[in-house]
């Protein structure tokens, strides 16, 4: 119990470098997968959307393997490189892309601004209320997520807050004061992020479905 404060600073630390990495990886696929043309564009973007329905029990083993072969496991690299990517991110940032006119980053090409300028300086600003609403979504799930550090972490030093309070369960007693308000405490920040984010929270999920 007495690292409790250190289980805090691990998933702030996590969560916050997992949200920045899949927030940027979301963003630059959506651009790339609505505002580039390029052969076998919806093609791609197909298979990457279809990686949603295939269900975690089935690639458990074969990402505990690559982890394992590349040495990252018990590691916290390990949760990064896992949370790195998502297809629900990319696509819901995308549909809100689709909402924007291609005739803004055809003025801006013509004026000579590269992509990386356009989608920075163009896009991005223009995108603000859906890049809170993912920065909400993968903020709430890493935050929270028991099961991969519990396959991915052995090192108690290393524990995330939620694998950190199996510690107030005991074979004999559960010391049910301190883990009741560890989970009071684990509520906290992510009442907070939505407070802030609730306004852009709901025009970027409304905006999100205008078209597809």
């Amino acid at each position: 119990m007495d690292k409790f404060p250190l289980y805090i600073w691990n998933s702030v630390k996590l969560t916050f470098t997992i949200v920045v990495v899949q927030l940027f990886t979301a963003a630059t696929g959506a651009y790339v997968f609505t505002k580039l043309q390029w052969k076998g564009r919806d093609f791609i973007f197909g298979l990457y959307l279809a990686s949603m329905m295939i269900p975690m029990q089935a690639v458990m083993i074969p990402q505990f393997l690559i982890i394992r072969n590349i040495n990252l496991y018990d590691t916290h690299a390990s949760l990064v490189f896992l949370g790195a990517f998502t297809a629900f991110g990319t696509f819901l940032i995308k549909q809100y892309f689709m909402s924007i006119p291609d005739t803004y980053c055809e003025a801006a090409r013509i004026d000579g601004a590269k992509e990386w300028t356009i989608f920075t300086t163009l896009m991005l600003p223009m995108s603000k209320a859906v890049l809170v609403t993912q920065v909400i979504f993968s903020f709430r799930f890493f935050w929270n997520d028991f099961f991969t550090p519990l396959i991915y972490i052995t090192t108690p030093e290393l524990k995330t807050l939620p694998l950190g309070m199996t510690d107030f369960v005991r074979e004999q007693y559960v010391y049910w004061g301190p883990q009741m308000a560890a989970a009071l405490i684990s509520i906290i920040p992510v009442l907070i992020i939505f407070l802030f984010g609730q306004k852009y929270f709901v025009q970027g999920v409304a905006s999100s479905g205008l078209k597809g």
